[in-house]
């Protein structure tokens, strides 16, 4: 009986368009993988580390002195960091010595391990009471990456998301308040987490991020 070339079973089994089929199908994925997509398949463009005057070193540190002066390199904060905010500095000054960033993920209040692997008094044990009460860094606001002031949309996803209420929006126009909401930030209750920083819908800058301290303060 002639078999149909089209519809041969390949060693696995299946039909050669089903294989074919299968085979595009995991590329598609492959494709899709690499980079963040939203719901409609578009591609989210990854955002850029800002300019940091200081950079952000753990609740736990103390200061930024503190920590380049006992930390080691030994990268097992980095390895605990459950959400990739801690990662080997590119300075050549600073070389291998973590510091903090925010775009892939912030520093819960609630996360506490860092503090607790390091081996070298870089980072001290904290708990998640003096975690929340330490101020690591503050936000700092840029009216011309905002998606308020350049999309003309209306945003707030910076106070919604702040854990520590230290964000909030107001109108632009004192008189109308109707009129587009800007974040107005209260740098005396800002911890530095980076949750705002983090979920800025602005790309590739975000339009809030995080400076942080010489010297780490309780708020």
């Amino acid at each position: 009986m002639e078999t149909n070339h089209e519809e041969s079973i390949s060693p696995q089994g299946m039909s050669r368009k089903k294989f074919l089929w299968i085979g595009a199908l995991f590329a598609f994925t492959a494709t899709v993988k690499a980079s963040k997509v939203d719901g409609g398949l578009a591609v989210i463009e990854n955002k850029k580390a800002p300019k940091r005057a200081t950079p952000i070193v753990p609740p736990g540190a103390l200061s930024h002195r503190n920590f380049s002066k006992h930390c080691t390199g030994c990268q097992l904060c980095v390895s605990a960091c459950p959400n990739q905010v801690l990662r080997p500095s590119p300075g050549l000054v600073s070389l291998l010595q973590p510091e903090m960033s925010y775009e892939r993920g912030y520093c819960r209040p609630e996360c506490t391990r860092c503090s607790h692997v390091c081996p070298a008094g870089a980072i001290r044990p904290i708990t998640r009471a003096e975690k929340s009460a330490t101020q690591i860094g503050h936000a700092v606001w840029v009216k011309e990456n905002c998606v308020v002031t350049r999309d003309g949309v209306h945003c707030g996803n910076c106070a919604r998301h702040c854990p520590v209420g230290a964000i909030q929006m107001v109108p632009s126009d004192a008189k109308n308040e109707r009129s587009p909401k800007f974040p107005v930030i209260d740098p005396e209750r800002c911890i530095g987490c980076g949750a705002c920083e983090n979920l800025c819908p602005s790309r590739p800058s975000s339009a809030i991020y995080v400076e942080g301290n010489q010297m780490h303060r309780i708020v």
